[in-house]
C-alpha cells in the first residue's frame, strides 16, 4: 500500500468518526436517554377525581443509574403537559379524557391518555325542615334552601319535589331530593315541610297582628321574638284588612299621603314603613300619638294601617325580611 492510499485511509476513518460524533450531537446531544418507571410504560390508565396529579419528573422517568450530572440533565430538560399545560401538581378537576404529555429537550417523548373517573356521590351536608301555613306553597328557592350538598366535582344538580304535600290541609308532609353530579352519581335525601293553619303561637317566622287584642307579635322559628301594642284601622270606617299577607317591601323616612273623611288631604311623615298589603297598608311609626293598644281603635284609629311606638317599629323594621308571613285577625 503506498503512502497515498495509507493517507486516504486514514482521512477516510477520521471522517466516519467525526460523522458519528455529529449523529450523537443530532440525535441526542450524547445526553443521557430517558428510561420509563414501570407504571408508565403503558400508553394510557385512570386516576380517580380528585388525585394530584405527580410533577416530580422521577414520578415518571427512573433516574437510578445515573450519575448526578446525568439526572441533573434529565431534571432540567423534562417537562410535564397536563392538556398541553404545564403540570404544576394541580388536582384532576373534572371526569373525562385527558392527556399527560413528557417532553424530553423540548420534544414529545411519551403521550399518556388518562381517563380520570368520579366514583364519590354527593353529600347531603344538611337538611332544614321548613312551616309554612295553609294556602302559601312553597317557591322553588324555598324548596332548595332546605338542603346543602356538595361534590368532590365542585357542580351538583339539586332537584326538590313538593308532591306528596297538600298545601290546603294542616299536617306534615316529606319532601324529596335527589343531586346528581356531572358523572351521574346520585343521592338522595328528605325533608318535613309542615303546613299550619294560622293560629298565635304557630311555629315558624311571621307576624301575628291580633285586633281584638291590638297587639302585633313577631315570632321567629316559633319564638316570640317582639311584642307590641298597636292601634289598627279605625273600627266601623277605615278598618285593618284581615287575612293573610306577607311583607312586600320596607323603606325609611316616608310621607304618606291620603284623603279624609271630610276630603281633606293629610300628610303623614313617618320613619320606618313596613307594607303588607300594596302601598297603601303597613305597619309604621306613629309619632303623633302618645298611647297606643287598648280601645283606641274604635274611635281614633287609623286610616287602615297598623300604628306601632317609635321605638317597636324601629326594632321590628330592623329584624324583619322581605316575604316575611303577616296575619291579620
Amino acid at each position: 500500500m503506498t503512502k497515498s492510499s495509507r493517507a486516504k485511509k486514514r482521512i477516510t476513518k477520521l471522517l466516519m468518526l467525526a460523522l458519528m460524533l455529529g449523529a450523537c450531537f443530532v440525535l441526542s446531544s450524547c445526553d443521557p436517554s430517558l428510561k420509563l418507571n414501570p407504571r408508565y410504560t403503558y400508553t394510557s390508565f385512570g386516576l380517580e377525581l380528585g388525585e394530584t396529579i405527580p410533577s416530580d419528573i422521577s414520578e415518571y422517568v427512573d433516574l437510578s443509574g445515573l450519575s448526578d450530572e446525568d439526572r441533573q440533565f434529565v431534571l432540567d430538560n423534562t417537562q410535564l403537559l397536563y392538556d398541553d399545560e404545564p403540570v404544576d401538581g394541580q388536582i384532576f378537576d373534572s371526569a373525562g379524557v385527558h392527556t399527560l404529555t413528557i417532553m424530553y429537550k423540548g420534544h414529545q417523548y411519551r403521550k399518556y391518555t388518562i381517563e380520570v373517573v368520579d366514583n364519590e356521590a354527593p353529600v347531603f351536608t344538611e337538611t332544614k325542615d321548613l312551616t309554612t301555613y295553609i294556602g302559601d306553597v312553597l317557591s322553588e328557592e324555598d324548596l332548595e334552601s332546605m338542603f346543602v350538598v356538595t361534590d368532590n366535582s365542585g357542580d351538583v344538580r339539586l332537584s326538590v319535589s313538593d308532591m306528596d304535600v297538600d298545601y290546603n290541609t294542616a299536617g306534615d308532609y316529606e319532601v324529596k331530593a335527589v343531586a346528581e353530579d356531572p358523572s351521574g352519581n346520585k343521592t338522595e335525601a328528605t325533608a318535613v315541610v309542615t303546613v299550619e293553619a294560622p293560629n298565635y303561637g304557630m311555629g315558624g317566622t311571621y307576624i301575628w297582628v291580633s285586633i281584638a287584642d291590638q297587639q302585633l307579635s313577631y315570632f321567629v322559628d316559633g319564638q316570640l321574638a317582639l311584642s307590641s301594642p298597636v292601634v289598627t284601622g279605625n273600627a266601623g270606617n277605615h278598618d285593618t284588612p284581615t287575612g293573610e299577607y306577607s311583607v312586600i317591601y320596607k323603606a325609611r323616612n316616608v310621607t304618606l299621603r291620603g284623603q279624609e273623611d271630610n276630603g281633606d288631604e293629610y300628610e303623614s311623615f313617618v320613619q320606618y314603613w313596613i307594607a303588607f298589603l300594596g302601598s297603601e297598608y303597613g305597619m309604621h311609626d306613629a309619632s303623633w300619638r302618645s298611647e297606643f293598644g287598648g280601645g283606641i281603635y274604635m274611635g281614633d284609629g287609623s286610616h287602615g294601617c297598623i300604628n306601632m311606638p317609635e321605638s317597636q317599629a324601629a326594632a321590628l323594621y330592623d329584624m324583619v325580611e322581605e316575604g316575611t308571613p303577616v296575619f291579620i285577625y
